[in-house]
């Protein structure tokens, strides 16, 4: 271990953040009752705080370092795919958020699929929802724990099981009140943290901010990739279009966001929550990735040896080690611990979830008293949290640039198609079950193509290999687009999906009688 906890100040401030959090969790657990307390906060909670809580949930200690790195090492077209977030977010606002306020949906995005597709539907994009959180756990919080433990000299082990505990307990505990109010005071935690960083360096660079500028101009550090039609490289409208199907696979599928909307107490407050984190995202991404290019300047005016031997991920790290004044960095910490937390609680909470209303409520252990199911609420917390824990060791302690590329590309295979769901049963009236269910083997087995031609396993067809990035935005729209065309040639029985498409309302007076399951 290295200097850094037998520092007073530092030690008091990292206990002083994790008893905080630990408070949040016990004063909440009062005041949850019941599963709907415990899922979506019996619909009480501030507009401001649901804002707050869904860009803490989008940002990851991953993304507070990795967004700086990828800035210093190369420029800012990473932060591209961002850019279309608006549009999207104003589609998600207007048209999708009724349909998750509607009598479909109580508690997850899930329901509405069993509304409109019936229940195969509502368990694969369930089951495909509870294995993405897993995998997504597990590496939220060994990436976390590897620059925790470059700073702190804790061994990655410790970092995993003491920051996982403490998000566990105030998960279980206090349900999603909790892990919406610690995820609003951990975005503000993370913006000062940033805030902190971004002062240190610019007060130590000789000429300051307009020397930042300068110095970023002439190496282009501020391009956002080349104007060109390459779907092989990482260009402009490339990142764009991946942008662009990310933000649809989140506004339309991500139980996490999904869960936050049914949370607001209506839906003026849920589109006003979608719109301020929406409108907030896109500063907080410029802020981080403007970190990374004041750094790429700082280090070429203010030359350190040892960052030579760095990898891009870990100069930000030694820059808070060296630079930032003892108290100050273990803030600048904190900040990097609420990133992962504000992730890692919302995902466990998603988990819990979906697990016990898509799966184990409506099919595994039926007509069961409210206390029954919150309970098994908790337990599905915890089960959560063991595969949390058991996949961030398997990463740590494994080859874990083969292991974690190999499940990355397991979950795109087997995952990639439920955006295209949502969009047919919003989009696409005359689309039926049958249809669905035929357009998505094809999706699937397209999906296992790109993947293969990915790992160099077959040839790409005609000689064209897309940017791994891409393949999710090709199979969805193949999805779409062969289900539609289908459901124009065939003559299949229309089914009643009144309420179910944008092209009839949705009541959107809050949750009511659920839709009758169906097959």
């Amino acid at each position: 271990m290295n200097s850094f906890l037998l520092e007073p100040v530092n030690l008091a401030i990292m206990v002083l953040y994790f008893v905080s959090m630990l408070g949040i969790g016990v004063f909440f657990s009062r005041r949850t009752k019941t599963t709907m307390g415990y899922f979506i906060g019996n619909r009480n909670i501030p507009t401001w705080v649901l804002g707050l809580s869904m860009i803490s949930a989008m940002i990851s200690s991953v993304t507070f370092l990795a967004m700086p790195a990828a800035a210093y090492v190369l420029d800012w077209r990473q932060f591209t795919p961002n850019l279309s977030i608006l549009v999207v977010a104003a589609l998600a606002v207007w048209l999708i958020i009724p349909f998750f306020r509607s009598k479909a949906t109580k508690t997850t995005a899930y329901e509405y699929l069993n509304a409109r597709f019936g229940r195969s539907a509502r368990l694969y994009g369930a089951i495909m929802s509870l294995v993405g959180q897993g995998f997504r756990l597990g590496a939220v919080i060994y990436l976390m724990s590897i620059p925790l433990h470059m700073m702190t000299g804790v061994p990655i082990a410790w970092v995993i099981i003491v920051a996982g505990a403490f998000c566990t307990v105030y998960t279980i505990l206090g349900g999603i009140e909790a892990v919406i109010w610690t995820d609003a005071v951990q975005g503000i935690i993370l913006y000062l943290g940033g805030f902190a960083v971004l002062v240190v360096m610019l007060l130590d660079i000789p000429g300051g901010l307009p020397e930042v500028f300068r110095v970023a101009g002439e190496y282009d550090k501020f391009s956002l990739g080349a104007i060109e039609w390459d779907v092989s490289e990482r260009t402009f409208w490339s990142m764009m279009i991946i942008g662009t199907f990310g933000w649809i696979t989140m506004y339309t599928s991500d139980q996490v966001q999904i869960q936050r909307f049914l949370a607001a107490k209506d839906l003026r407050e849920a589109r006003r929550a979608g719109w301020l984190s929406a409108l907030l995202c896109l500063p907080t991404w410029a802020f981080f990735f403007f970190i990374g290019t004041t750094m790429f300047v700082f280090y070429k005016l203010v030359p350190d040896p040892a960052v030579a031997g760095l990898s891009a991920d870990e100069v930000l790290p030694h820059f808070i080690l060296t630079r930032m004044p003892t108290g100050l960095n273990s803030f600048v910490i904190a900040g990097i611990l609420s990133a992962a937390m504000g992730s890692l609680s919302a995902g466990l909470n998603a988990f819990a979830t979906v697990a016990t209303s898509d799966i184990i409520r409506p099919y595994l252990l039926k007509n069961r008293s409210d206390a029954f199911y919150k309970r098994t609420a908790r337990l599905m917390t915890a089960l959560a949290a063991l595969i949390m824990f058991v996949l961030g060791f398997v990463f740590a302690f494994s080859t874990k640039e083969s292991f974690m590329d190999y499940s990355q590309r397991v979950l795109g295979m087997i995952g990639g198609v439920v955006p295209g769901f949502f969009l047919l049963g919003f989009f696409a009236p005359r689309v039926n079950r049958r249809i669905l269910w035929k357009a998505f083997w094809c999706a699937l087995v397209l999906n296992v193509y790109l993947v293969l031609v990915q790992m160099e396993v077959v040839p790409p067809l005609f000689g064209v290999k897309i940017h791994p990035y891409m393949v999710t935005a090709v199979v969805v729209s193949f999805m779409v687009c062969f289900a539609v065309a289908l459901s124009l040639i065939q003559r299949s029985r229309r089914e009643n999906v009144e309420g179910l498409t944008i092209f009839s309302n949705p009541k959107t007076n809050g949750p009511g009688k659920e839709f009758e399951d169906t097959a």
